[in-house]
């Protein structure tokens, strides 16, 4: 997995603001065709979707803003690590609570299914990754300006379509209760993703619920309800932490609370492998199998019949 060099990310921000301001006036003929998919209702789904065939529903679209919300201890970085390596387009991971190797340990152990991968298996894995994923490198409270920028360059200049920024609370300038910071941060957030025509997910954190089993909502959302609203999706992430966990029912949780440009909200359970850290769709098949570079399973991949009984 490769670092982003070392460049003055503030800088390349200022420049290349500058030039996408200089490309907000289109001519209608611009859009004609993308506008005639609308309006003949032919306009095909489009995205990136999740690594569990019952979740075609959602994708992940150019443009948009997603929250991945939970509670802390419930596996949110767990689960955005595995999703990152499962999409089909780059990936910069922004993981400021972890250390790189910690990040890359965990993506190589979801990858490759085992705990304990050899050398040999764990190069390889690497340099499949090499070029899919890139690592922002750094660890502690970031810099807006340093953040936005290295967006703008991985966008342009590597060809990066999905931004992981792990997590709101480590934003200089942002604090719990700095409701305006907060919005200015996401909104901008928001703008470079339809400027960039990227995908960005935010990690946020959400206040703990009375009931273990109950699974939050949207406005569970620490912070001003105004984050909520600008962000196009919400996926909040949820497992069982007491009780039976041997009962058959799923483990984990990942519910679609807001879907802006989709019909389908919901709840998806999942069931919890150690071995791997993944989490999978079926409570008696193993690890998932990785997809090789640039290819998603499809949903009459044979693959399906691995994954056994999908609980919805």
């Amino acid at each position: 997995m490769k670092e982003l060099p070392d460049i003055d990310f503030e800088k390349y921000l200022k420049q290349r603001e500058s030039e996408i301001y200089l490309q907000k006036v289109d001519r209608p003929t611009q859009h004609l065709e993308k506008a005639l998919e609308r309006l003949s209702g032919t306009l095909k789904a489009y995205g990136d979707t999740l690594p569990w065939h019952k979740c075609e529903e959602f994708r992940f679209r150019d443009g948009e803003l997603t929250l991945w919300g939970g509670v802390n201890g419930m596996g949110k970085s767990l689960v955005t690590g595995m999703v990152s390596i499962w999409l089909e387009h780059p990936v910069v991971i922004a993981s400021m609570e972890m250390l790189p190797e910690a990040t890359l340990a965990r993506m190589i152990r979801q990858a490759g299914g085992i705990k304990s991968p050899s050398r040999e298996y764990a190069e390889s894995i690497v340099n499949q990754l090499d070029g899919r994923v890139y690592i922002y490198n750094q660890v502690g409270d970031a810099e807006q300006d340093n953040l936005f920028g290295m967006m703008h360059y991985a966008a342009a200049e590597l060809g990066v379509k999905h931004f992981f920024i792990d997590s709101l609370v480590k934003i200089k300038g942002v604090g719990p209760e700095d409701h305006t910071a907060q919005q200015q941060f996401v909104n901008k957030l928001s703008q470079i993703a339809k400027d960039e025509h990227i995908h960005v997910h935010l990690i946020v954190h959400m206040r703990k619920q009375p009931d273990e089993m109950a699974v939050p909502d949207k406005f569970s959302v620490r912070g001003h309800g105004s984050i909520v609203d600008l962000a196009d999706n919400l996926l909040i992430v949820h497992r069982r932490t007491m009780g039976d966990l041997d009962d058959g029912q799923p483990t984990g949780f990942i519910r679609v609370a807001k879907h802006r440009h989709g019909e389908w909200e919901g709840t998806w359970g999942f069931w919890f492998h150690e071995e791997s850290q993944q989490w999978v769709p079926s409570p008696k098949m193993g690890a998932m199998p990785w997809p090789e570079p640039g290819r998603q399973w499809s949903k009459n991949d044979v693959q399906e019949d691995r994954l056994g009984s999908i609980y919805a």
